[in-house]
């Protein structure tokens, strides 16, 4: 594949500028001034970024990730002799040669905390190696903004060698702001200080010159979040033609820079010049594409189906029983084997989720959203009697082991212990990190204290940080933070404890995919190292009594394992026997008279058919005949009849939602959802609710967590620092049967290789990623989105004004690279049709924090400029077609508004040249022949499943028509909107603040900016 442009392409040069090095798809290429075909320098695995040439021009140092964290590597100019100058499990970044080639600085974590924290300060290496030397951030060493929290970042030193300038960035809560120009002397003695300021926006990628000369980025923030980026020289503003690219400006001697414009490296002189010289890139980048036998996916309830996976299983105290959900219900099975009792059973409405034991053994403590939003109730098991110990909005509930005090967590994620007696609940603890809820809480022995998994954050600059064990004291609200071991995560927030033992003294952890237990004090204090336990997967662990039995999950398999007097392994782990399985009840046969037929197969619409239905499948579309015999008959004679729509990107998120986001897609006439990552065996049990018929929502392909590396963003990112961790939850994913595998930002080139080869030769199914160039050289199928985070300073998707160049668009139209689009940009568009924010799948059924955020952005007509970012990124998915790419849409949701923001994405493709056919193709046939059920899904046709979206009116006339969605119809069985809509109370009272919910849900996010609103 042919590269002529670059989307971000960080660009350096020599001093003398007779040679050019560019980094372009994750490759270091070398670029003949004269337009000659550039050479390959780096393999991909290295994934080099912001490289630099010595100043001899014989080396060229940069910052690359190989391995799973980013160090300082060195080579010569002509790409031989590579090696690495740091190490660690600390991130090094953006070197910066010393004037005489003998030292290079850097910036860094390195010095800093794992789990309190590790703030970028600056330092310096020898060329030869050895150990790193602090510049800034030394005790007693007196700066700028060293009040509060701070941030150093991209060195470069100064002519004379005698210093060193830096960006330094003060921290305002969750803010970073960078606006200062700092420098400090090259050996760290004395003070930090100040060179040069602004007053708004922020500082990148300082330069000097031979001279001395400044230049540097500025940043300004425009919509969603986008970055306006601006050349300063000198100390002024620099006017360009042309997008500039946030690559590092470099100085060629006294009077020129070379910088990236509109995908193209120039040089230009600083206010003489406008567009400059183009230092021409032509390089060809291999782009072998896997091959591999896509999997039958189980689409629907067969006969006899056996459950795939119970969730959240947890031991009796006595240890003779285990309780779990599946198929919405709540079950007890023996131990010993034998047929599992049902409990409770949910409404398809609504969703039921736990349990845990009652340190009695006598009742269940479990959640569910009947009455609109989550509540924690008690269910006897002697006479069934339930009572609510905790509503508006609450989960993870746990008693404490007298049974007096109820732990649980709210939807902000907020730590609340609750006295069952006088009903007083105590706020104990905020979440660290969002992008979800912590894990549930599990009590000490003595009551005191309460351990759960959150997340924390390594520095301010990137979001990244490791799921830690959390000890919180009830009695006093304070907090301490402990990780398995020294720059170990647990796997994840959702499945990996800790879980208190019964006596105190272990807590039951999951790390690498393993079984851990880990000795503590009474108050949680770690006493030795932690001890794995299993060589097998393992999710979930829970105590009996005991404390020398613990069971947890296997991939499908529950695991009983006897523990010794000093927690070791007794004998080998048992697997307890639970028989369970489902079929869904036979949809009646059907006969809808559609007014309009378009049926995805690429013919015009038809007017005046009858879509015959039989066993949840068409079995002919005919011209309409009255009087058609059959059990059911639709009348959609007055409007549209389309292929159920597909949302192509989803992540469940039960915990917030319950049931709730299962309605809202299908109300909005979406009968296919696919997650790209949550609970692995969540997921699993709601593919098998939602095919049983015993949960109202579109049909799920579903996945696992966010394969990561060593640091994680969100709970639902699983961790790993080895292969063999990784190879664990790969396992995992056989036994659970997942539909897709994603690895996410941290995940190194070596396990997205191996987790896409597994995903192929193992499952048979898709693998993708955020990363574009490393996703599709490791073997990978698509990207999850066309802009979000990566883990280089900034992606490679688009530039930061919304520009996406040759470079990538060939790899989706050249490199059969496919992208699941996710126009976060078409939000504002609400604001177009305000209406939108009054219809009762709004008022009546999303849940009250998306009520204040729909409304708040209906309130705000879209701007001139967002209007132009939403214009720019649908041309980037026309050019895609028109080149011969293919586009499934998704939206990201929950984290944007479920349901409505699939028909706002659909507005803007057609607002901005797509025809109403083109568009919709994008949320039916496309998605379903990039995920291999063409067979099956996409469009309406005789054998197929009949999934069907009802529409009152003519998209193909008005397409705004489109949202009017009457009914959906998954695989024969008939969903109307209006019984939809009434299903779910709201369950909250006027006047509560809803907005911390939704900021818990979008804080450290990736990809999107909804607005968080007010009360309504």
């Amino acid at each position: 594949m042919r590269l002529t442009r670059a989307t971000n392409g960080a660009a350096t040069a020599t001093a003398t500028g007779d040679r050019f090095v560019a980094e372009v798809q994750g490759v270091l290429w070398s670029l003949p001034p004269d337009g000659a075909p550039a050479t390959r320098l780096t393999p991909p695995d290295l994934e080099p970024g912001r490289p630099v040439f010595s100043p001899d021009g014989r080396r060229i140092a940069m910052s690359a990730y190989r391995g799973g964290a980013f160090h300082i590597w060195v080579m010569d100019a002509g790409g031989s002799r590579l090696r690495r100058l740091t190490d660690g499990p600390f991130d090094h970044r953006a070197p910066a040669w010393s004037p005489d080639g003998r030292r290079l600085a850097f910036c860094s974590e390195r010095g800093g905390d794992p789990v309190t924290g590790g703030p970028y300060r600056i330092w310096t290496v020898p060329l030869t190696g050895g150990s790193p030397v602090p510049l800034t951030g030394l005790p007693g060493q007196p700066g700028p903004g060293q009040e509060g929290a701070w941030e150093d970042f991209d060195p470069v030193w100064t002519p004379d060698g005698a210093r060193v300038l830096f960006v330094r960035a003060t921290v305002d809560g969750e803010t970073l702001t960078a606006r200062t120009l700092a420098s400090v002397a090259a050996d760290g003695r004395g003070p930090v200080r100040v060179d040069h300021t602004v007053a708004d926006g922020s500082l990148l990628t300082p330069a000097l010159s031979p001279a001395g000369r400044t230049a540097w980025l500025s940043a300004a923030p425009g919509p969603r979040k986008v970055r306006y980026l601006t050349l300063h020289a000198d100390g002024r503003p620099v006017p360009l033609e042309g997008d500039l690219a946030p690559a590092p400006p470099r100085w060629i001697g006294d009077d020129r820079l070379l910088v990236t414009l509109d995908g193209r490296f120039r040089v230009i002189r600083p206010h003489r010049e406008t567009t400059g010289r183009e230092i021409p890139l032509d390089a060809t980048l291999d782009v072998p594409r896997p091959r591999y036998r896509v999997k039958e996916y189980a689409l629907e309830a067969g006969p006899g189906r056996p459950v795939r996976t119970v969730h959240l299983p947890s031991l009796s105290p006595d240890g003779r029983t285990v309780a779990f959900a599946a198929l919405n219900a709540l079950w007890t099975v023996p131990v010993a084997g034998g047929a599992p009792r049902r409990i409770a059973q949910a409404p398809a409405t609504a969703y039921v989720q736990g349990p845990v034991w009652t340190p009695d053994g006598r009742a269940l403590i479990h959640t569910d959203d009947r009455d609109g939003l989550n509540a924690v109730r008690r269910r006897e098991l002697d006479g069934g009697h339930e009572s609510v110990l905790a509503d508006g909005g609450r989960v993870h509930g746990s008693l404490s082991p007298d049974g007096t005090r109820l732990a649980c967590l709210d939807l902000a994620g907020r730590l609340l212990v609750r006295d069952l007696a006088t009903a007083v609940e105590t706020p104990l603890v905020t979440a660290l990190g969002g992008g979800g809820l912590p894990s549930p809480p599990s009590w000490s022995s003595d009551g005191r204290h309460i351990a759960l998994c959150d997340r924390n954050r390594i520095s301010n600059r990137f979001r990244e940080g490791h799921h830690l064990i959390r000890i919180v004291d009830t009695a006093t609200g304070a907090a301490r933070l402990h990780a398995l071991a020294p720059h170990t995560s647990l796997s994840d927030g959702h499945a990996s404890g800790p879980v208190w033992s019964p006596d105190g003294r272990f807590l039951a952890c999951v790390a690498e995919s393993a079984l851990w237990l880990l000795p503590v004090t009474p108050d949680g204090t770690p006493t030795g190292p932690a001890r794995r336990l299993t060589d097998e997967s393992a999710d979930h662990p829970s105590w009996a009594a005991d404390s020398r039995t613990l069971l947890y999950q296997s991939g499908d398999r529950l695991r009983l394992l006897t523990l010794d007097a000093h927690g070791a392994p007794a004998r080998r782990p048992r697997t307890v026997p639970v028989a369970l399985s489902h079929r869904r009840p036979a949809p009646v046969d059907t006969v809808v008279h559609a007014g309009l037929l378009w049926d995805g197969t690429g013919t015009p619409p038809r007017a005046d058919v009858d879509v015959l239905i039989s066993g949840g499948r068409v079995t002919a579309v005919e011209a309409h005949r009255p009087g058609r015999r059959a059990a059911r008959t639709v009348d959609a004679s007055r409007g549209t009849v389309l292929p159920g729509l597909w949302d192509a990107h989803v992540h469940p998120y039960t915990n917030t939602y319950g049931a709730r986001q299962g309605l809202l897609h299908l109300a909005y006439g979406v009968t296919t959802t696919v997650s790209l990552g949550g609970p692995a065996h969540e997921q699993a049990r709601l593919r098998d609710d939602i095919r049983a018929g015993r949960l109202t929502a579109p049909r799920l392909l579903a996945g696992g967590e966010l394969l990561d590396g060593s640091r994680v963003a969100y709970g639902m990112g699983r961790a790993h620092r080895t292969a063999e961790g990784l190879a664990r939850s790969l396992t995992r994913a056989r036994e659970l049967d997942w539909d897709f595998v994603k690895t996410y930002v941290r995940a190194p080139y070596a396990f997205m290789e191996q987790a896409a080869r597994f995903a192929h030769e193992r499952l048979g199914v898709l693998a993708g990623s955020h990363l574009c160039a490393q996703g599709i050289t490791s073997g990978q199928d698509l990207t999850t989105h066309l802009v979000a985070t990566e883990r280089a300073e900034h992606g490679h998707g688009a530039t930061p004004a919304g520009h996406t160049h040759e470079d990538t668009l060939a790899l989706y139209t050249h490199g059969g690279f496919d992208l699941i689009a996710t126009p976060f940009t078409a939000l504002p568009l609400i604001g177009a049709d305000p209406s939108l924010a009054d219809d009762p799948r709004v008022t009546a059924l999303m849940p009250p924090w998306d009520v204040s955020a729909v409304r708040a952005a209906a309130a705000l007509p879209p701007t001139a400029e967002q209007l132009g970012a939403l214009e720019r990124e649908t041309a980037v998915y026309r050019r895609i077609l028109t080149g011969g790419g293919r586009i499934a849409l998704g939206t990201d949701a929950p984290l944007t508004p479920v349901g409505l923001h699939l028909h706002l994405a659909l507005r803007a493709l057609h607002r901005y040249g797509f025809s109403p056919a083109e568009a919709l193709t994008t949320a039916t046939r496309t998605p379903a022949r990039v995920f291999g059920v063409a067979d099956h899904l996409g469009t309406v046709e005789p054998g197929k499943l009949a999934d069907l979206t009802l529409v009152d009116g003519d998209p193909f006339t008005d397409f705004a028509d489109l949202v009017r969605v009457r009914a959906a119809v998954r695989a024969g069985t008939l969903h109307e909107r209006a019984a939809l809509e009434a299903a779910h109370p709201h369950g909250a009272g006027p006047g509560h603040d809803w907005q911390p919910v939704l900021h818990q849900m979008l804080r450290d996010g990736c990809c999107t900016q909804r607005p968080h609103g007010h009360h309504g």
